[in-house]
This record gives structure tokens, sequence and C-alpha cells, in this order.
């Protein structure tokens, strides 16, 4: 099965979690936090990526064949910069994610 990610072509098999992962394996690079920290997926809203159309979130998005996903793209950078910020902010807030999300997302 494949993807495509900013135009390269990767193969990825069914035991493949999410975006992120695959991402991190062909070495391209996606901020996703509060994933590697093993908080809920989503929380801190920063690997943002275009997916077919939509924005959703790398690190909460199951790889199915034939998906085409932008990460490098100048809009979606600036996304994920702003939110990397709230992020950040929210830590040293003494937010124990670092979201901003209410507590029903299990983050926090």
């Amino acid at each position: 099965m494949n993807i495509t990610i900013d135009g390269k072509i990767i193969k990825f098999n069914s035991n493949d979690e999410n975006i992120v992962d695959i991402a991190d394996r062909s070495k391209i690079g996606i901020p996703a936090p509060c994933y590697r920290a093993k908080k809920s997926k989503g929380c801190c809203s920063t690997c943002v990526v275009e997916i077919d159309g939509e924005q959703k979130f790398a690190c909460a998005t199951k790889p199915k064949d034939g998906m085409n996903i932008i990460v490098n793209r100048l809009d979606l950078k600036l996304i994920r910069k702003k939110r990397l910020l709230k992020y950040t902010e929210g830590i040293k807030n003494d937010n124990s994610c670092g979201c901003n999300c209410s507590t029903s997302c299990n983050c926090c």
C-alpha cells in the first residue's frame, strides 16, 4: 500500500498506526509533541496536515492506500507554528499537557 507525502510515494503496511509514524520513518518532519509524549492524540493540534484536501491531525489519522498528504506548504507551516507556540505557552503556564482543550479530551 502507498501514500503520497509532498509528492513522494511512500510504502506502508496495515500495522502503521498513523501518518506521523510513516513520516518519521521517511525522514519527513511533522511536529507532534503531544503524540510523542504519549498524550491524547491531537491534543496539541500541531501536527495538522492536508489529506485529500482536508486539514487533519497526522497523529490521529490512520493511513489509507492512495492518500495524498501535504505537509510542507506555507499555510500549513504557519498554522503549525502558531499552534506550537500556543502549546509551549500552555506548558509554561503550568498546563500539564500544554493544550487549551477541555478536560473531556483526557490529556489534561
